[in-house]
């Protein structure tokens, strides 16, 4: 109990103290009116000395709020260290290189979550930090002239689009399992690696993508959907069709040469590397 309560507490004690005194004065006075005057003064101040030590605890205790649970805490830390507005060296890198496609998948509800994920205003930007929208720019630029070029599934993602999933995860909502994570459980998801609770994709380098044919306009069939988890969607998956396993190749060739890094459990994630003081940021895409 705080400082103050503690006083409050002994002082009523101690009226509650000269209240009992009165009572027993009342026991030896003559005078039936002074008996009463003293026995109702006695009363009226134990009743008050009762009700202000009640009330003193009950102060006190609501002054004792239990602290948040650590996972809360975390996240306020997180957030407290976490930029909110876009920081200056990420752009849109479609600005850089027109001929990029995207179909940003977390700003509508075809993903494996089924709702249109927190912190995606806007499903037409590819934002990335500048070296790596630059090097991206420059894959598309090379894949053209072959007639293929890049459609862009998500880029930068908001650490509270993050935390959007790991609430996901929590529900009992299962109806995008089916389509998107039939042989697992959702808590799997993070354990085998699927869905990370820190993502790269926040510091503003990593890029998930596929291969369109610049001529028909459709994406390359790479044996397997974006965002599927599990093993039809690993780089090397097995049973894959020569021409899966081609096209999958070529992708990441095409990213490799750019400057990004693979991602084995996905065939369509690839980060650029960023210097050591890259932040996570929760700018909204927009």
């Amino acid at each position: 109990m705080p400082a103050p309560q503690i006083i409050a507490v002994v002082g009523f004690v101690l009226l509650g103290a000269l209240a009992l005194g009165s009572l027993l004065l009342a026991r030896r006075l003559v005078s039936r009116r002074a008996r009463i005057a003293a026995l109702s003064t006695g009363i009226v101040l134990l009743l008050g000395a009762a009700a202000g030590a009640i009330g003193a605890v009950a102060v006190g205790s609501a002054q004792r709020v239990p602290p948040a649970p650590a996972e809360e805490r975390i996240d306020e830390r997180a957030d407290a260290a976490e930029p909110r507005t876009m920081p200056d060296d990420f752009v849109d890198a479609r600005e850089l290189e027109p001929g990029i496609e995207v179909e940003l998948r977390y700003a509508g509800t075809r993903n494996f979550t089924g709702h249109v994920v927190d912190g995606y205003e806007a499903d037409d930007r590819v934002i990335l930090q500048r070296d790596a929208a630059a090097a991206l720019a420059g894959v598309q630029r090379e894949l053209e002239a072959e007639g293929l070029g890049l459609r862009v599934y998500d880029a930068y993602r908001p650490t509270r689009a993050v935390r959007f999933f790991m609430d996901w995860a929590r529900t009992d909502d299962d109806s995008t399992r089916a389509e998107y994570y039939p042989d697992f459980e959702k808590p799997q998801l993070f354990e085998l690696g699927y869905i990370a609770e820190r993502s790269k994709h926040s510091l503003g380098g990593t890029v998930d993508l596929t291969l369109v044919d610049l001529a028909g306009g459709e994406p390359l069939d790479m044996g397997g959907p974006f965002d599927f988890f599990g093993e039809r969607s690993h780089y090397d998956a097995e049973g894959l069709a020569p021409e899966h396993a081609a096209n999958r190749a070529r992708l990441r060739e095409a990213m490799i040469a750019g400057g990004f890094e693979p991602y084995e459990l996905e065939w369509w994630h690839f980060s650029y590397p960023l210097g050591d003081d890259a932040r996570a940021v929760d700018a909204p895409v927009r």
